[in-house]
């Protein structure tokens, strides 16, 4: 079989070079690039994809050998319950480009007004302030320092202050992610002394658009390439898979221009809203709350797998429960919109092609408890003057997990900064010094994991039973019934 590449399109149009993307992982494959696609197919929009690589190395596969040209898997659990797999060729990306090597000609599509877009995925440190960064490096090293050297090449050479500017969608996964690139480009332009009129032109002509992007992407199916390129019948190094949900929160404030690229509009996995933080706060809540909730609880019955939780009714009712009576009802969204999206989280981790292991899902526990499940496990509490049930025992869980009083503790030690472990390690040496009590009183009472002193003594009361109850005999997901009916 050759590799795939344009004649594979069947005749599909290849549209024209538009967007600028800096990254050329799954992610974005998977997801922006997946989407740009289909919305150029269904709303006749023609807007072509040049790829950056930010760094040098990576892949050592390009997709210059293959015009472009990859395949994106969807799969996952339709509403009917049945399994679902659909694999669609990208046409949207025409090349790459790297950026250490072709820096020169990284700036010639600054030079060319055709492009009119920049999306990016640079990971969650891509995103910083570099000082040393200079105008003139070949690249600079940091993301928002080559962007800001892009913007003073379109300013330069097509017109300075009438020059058209960019649309900016950053993908990465911090908090307004838009309005952090922005901050960063206006202290590069700043630094560099780039003048009044850059800065008025980077103000006016330019915008930066926060996002919120929703898509599991396993990346490359190893274990199971050699049968789908059978049944495509080509060779795909750059093969892809996605679940079957995409969403995509673009936020558009008021005074900003609308988007040049109709993303949402024949796309329900696309919204664009003056403020993003409802839906930032629902995907952080149930479906990062849900994984942060059941996880310790899985980790310390022995179950490898979210999918292998989810085909045990027990850990689904306690799902259920948590999510019915402990999160939705303190979230800012309408409750109807909320009951939908936590229907779609279970189908998700129902997901029978995706093996998401709660092991990977344990990396900085307690800090995603915090961030996670803290507040609404707050609200909860100060609206029925009794701590969540649900969540005590996830609370219960994690401080089982860190101190290792579980079957199989050896092979799962905890994952986290070395002064986190050691510090649980102490306050998990205070159970036998003084007492589960104890214990759990200066768990909750660490400020520098929790940010304040949690230990009231409702909580240490129901935290401490709830511990009881995990450790007093071998822990199975099938005895969380016996908690949640208590």
């Amino acid at each position: 079989m050759q590799r795939v590449n344009e004649s594979n399109l069947g005749g599909r149009a290849r549209p024209t070079e538009r967007i600028i993307q800096f990254g050329e992982g799954n992610f974005l494959r998977a997801f922006m690039d997946w989407k740009i696609d289909r919305m150029n197919e269904d709303c006749g929009a023609d807007y072509g994809i040049v790829i950056v690589r930010p760094i040098d190395g990576g892949v050592p596969i390009s997709l210059n050998d293959s015009d472009g040209v990859y395949t994106v898997l969807s799969r996952g659990v339709g509403p009917d319950g049945e399994a679902v797999s659909d694999a669609r060729l990208i046409s949207a990306v025409r090349r790459e480009l790297n950026a250490v090597k072709q820096w020169d000609e990284v700036l010639s599509l600054a030079r060319n007004t055709d492009f009119v877009a920049v999306i990016s995925n640079t990971t969650e440190a891509g995103i910083i302030y570099n000082g040393e960064c200079k105008a003139t490096d070949t690249p600079p090293a940091s993301y928002p320092a080559k962007v800001t050297r892009l913007l003073l090449e379109r300013f330069n050479t097509c017109g300075g202050v009438d020059a058209p500017g960019f649309h900016f969608l950053p993908c990465e996964l911090i908090d307004h992610n838009a309005d952090e690139l922005e901050k960063c480009v206006h202290q590069h332009a700043k630094d560099w002394d780039l003048g009044a009129d850059f800065m008025g032109w980077l103000e006016s002509k330019n915008a930066f658009f926060n996002t919120l992007v929703d898509r599991i992407v396993p990346g490359y199916p190893r274990d199971e390439a050699a049968d789908i390129e059978k049944e495509l019948g080509y060779l795909d190094p750059l093969m892809v898979t996605g679940e079957l949900f995409h969403f995509l929160v673009i936020e558009q404030r008021a005074g900003k221009p609308d988007l040049c690229l109709p993303m949402a509009e024949k796309d329900a996995g696309t919204v664009i809203v003056p403020n993003a933080d409802g839906y930032k706060e629902r995907k952080v809540a149930i479906l990062n709350g849900a994984h942060t909730g059941l996880c310790p609880l899985a980790l310390l019955s022995g179950t490898n797998s979210v999918k292998e939780a989810m085909d045990n009714e027990a850990a689904r009712a306690f799902l259920n429960t948590m999510l019915e009576t402990e999160i939705i009802p303190y979230l800012s969204l309408p409750r109807e919109e909320l009951n939908e999206f936590s229907a779609e989280v279970l189908r998700r981790f129902a997901n029978p092609f995706i093996v998401h292991r709660w092991y990977d899902i344990s990396l900085n526990g307690l800090a995603k408890f915090h961030t996670r499940n803290l507040p609404r496990f707050e609200s909860a509490m100060a609206a029925t003057g009794t701590p969540p049930r649900c969540m005590s025992l996830s609370l219960a869980a994690w401080l089982a997990f860190y101190t290792g009083a579980f079957a199989g503790s050896a092979e799962l030690p905890p994952r986290d900064a070395e002064d986190v472990i050691a510090k649980m390690a102490a306050i998990g040496a205070l159970k036998d010094a003084e007492g589960v009590a104890a214990m759990v009183k200066a768990y909750l009472a660490e400020e520098s994991i929790w940010g304040k002193n949690l230990a009231s003594d409702a909580l240490v009361a129901a935290v401490s039973q709830a511990y009881e109850f995990l450790t007093g005999e071998p822990f199975t997901l099938d005895r969380l019934v016996q908690w949640i009916d208590a």
